[in-house]
């Protein structure tokens, strides 16, 4: 029994979110929902990566372009086929949630640490490290950059 248990917690939870060139893994523990895609209500004087705020369960929560904000140029205002609200993991004042846009519909994936290899190649801003999970590529983002990015939108 006590070999079960062990081989369980050995596991992680993950949602690969495919992007227009690539597919962010984040632990499931990051995600709060993954809703169809919505209107967004466009803000003015905000960045090219933030879409604009979508209303979801009475927050008011910015949306936030990836690849705009890692700096990978492109149409920022596109919309995409879903959007994930994510549970921010810092904890500094500011708004408790974020969604990013994704160009599909995300999956979950069970990964050990062998199941992943880092790969090397030059990261943007908002990457942590890039990684094969089996044979696709996928970005861990830095969720400290993205989570500053988007409280600098308060101010």
């Amino acid at each position: 029994m006590a070999a079960v248990v062990a081989e369980e917690l050995s596991e992680l939870s993950c949602v690969m979110i495919p992007l227009k060139d690539a597919q962010l893994l984040l632990p499931n523990v990051c995600v709060a929902e993954i809703l169809p895609w919505r209107r967004v209500k466009a803000l003015s004087d905000t960045p090219p990566w933030c879409l604009g705020l979508l209303g979801w369960r009475g927050e008011m929560v910015p949306v936030v372009r990836f690849e705009t904000l890692n700096g990978t140029p492109g149409d920022p205002r596109k919309s995409g086929r879903c959007m994930v609200v994510m549970n921010r993991a810092r904890n500094e004042r500011g708004l408790p949630f974020y969604a990013l846009a994704a160009e599909g519909l995300p999956r979950m994936v069970q990964l050990t640490a062998d199941d992943m290899a880092n790969e090397s190649c030059k990261l943007g801003p908002a990457e942590q490290v890039v990684v094969k999970v089996g044979t696709e590529t996928a970005v861990i983002p830095n969720l400290d950059v993205i989570e500053t990015q988007v409280a600098k939108l308060l101010r």
